[in-house]
């Protein structure tokens, strides 16, 4: 038996995904690819591979619309990865302007995307001073 075939995604469009329940699932294995400052940022995911998308509260989705929307994928999946990963304050701040850039690109107006970048900015730096005081 061979390895499964791999996708090779580089926009959210493209995501092969399942949107049940509250949550984004790929149903296949994928490689995913973004161009930052020069270089070609590779990372492989498993089918499976879960997220939330763009964690948008119920009580601002009548502004944001729904966290699973097509628009947001990317852009919240590249951000939950760099999320995961992040070892610093410097990794979380860089996972952050990541998110920005991918809402830009999907066409997320500047406001709205400026709202959301924000947001996850100010849970960041909470989450990384609860952290440090543990």
């Amino acid at each position: 038996m061979g390895r499964p075939a791999v996708s090779v995604i580089t926009n959210g469009n493209d995501l092969p995904v399942c949107t049940g329940g509250q949550r984004l699932t790929l149903l296949e294995p994928i490689t995913i690819s973004m161009m930052w400052g020069g270089t070609i940022v590779w990372r492989c995911l498993g089918s499976g591979f879960s997220w939330d998308g763009a964690s948008i509260p119920w009580w601002s989705q009548w502004i944001f619309g729904h966290p699973l929307s097509p628009e947001y994928r990317w852009a919240s999946l590249w951000h939950d990865i760099g999320c995961s990963e992040a070892q610093c304050i410097e990794d979380r701040t860089i996972a952050d302007a990541v998110f920005l850039r991918l809402l830009k690109e999907a066409g997320v107006g500047k406001y709205r995307r400026l709202a959301m970048w924000s947001a996850v900015r100010v849970y960041g730096v909470w989450v990384w001073r609860c952290r440090r005081g543990k």
